[in-house]
């Protein structure tokens, strides 16, 4: 017991900064970045089964300004697919192209309007390298 109470000073304040970042207020960071996105919504077709989810959004995530590509809803019919570009780094046709070039058929079903998104600030653990 007077181990710890002998070190209490030194481990109390590396708790204060390890969860500092979690208690404060849901406010914009300085850090933070904000980047314009466009969602495109594809209708994929040709894939067999769930295995194939990965293969499809490795040939979305290939091209240069795609940010995110998530299949929402499997269906052996056509999957429908969301992909959140960069503007004027990819366009609609690329996207269904670089499916084409894998062995997959895909359509843009819907394109949004560009729209400014907010990345969250890094965790401690990532801006002082903690994990790497």
């Amino acid at each position: 017991m007077k181990v710890i109470l002998k070190y209490k000073f030194a481990v109390l304040p590396a708790l204060i900064l390890l969860f500092y970042p979690w208690s404060l207020p849901a406010e914009p960071a300085v850090n933070s970045k904000v980047e314009i996105l466009q969602q495109y919504q594809l209708k994929v077709r040709g894939l067999k089964c769930e295995s194939c989810i990965p293969d499809v959004q490795k040939s979305l995530k290939r091209l240069d300004g795609v940010r995110s590509a998530e299949i929402t809803h499997f269906d052996k019919a056509g999957s429908t697919t969301v992909v959140e570009t960069v503007p004027g780094k990819v366009e609609g046709q690329q996207l269904v192209s670089a499916l084409k070039s894998d062995g997959f058929r895909a359509e843009i079903v819907s394109v949004g309007e560009p729209r400014e998104v907010m990345l969250p600030a890094q965790s401690g653990f990532i801006k002082f390298r903690l994990f790497d």
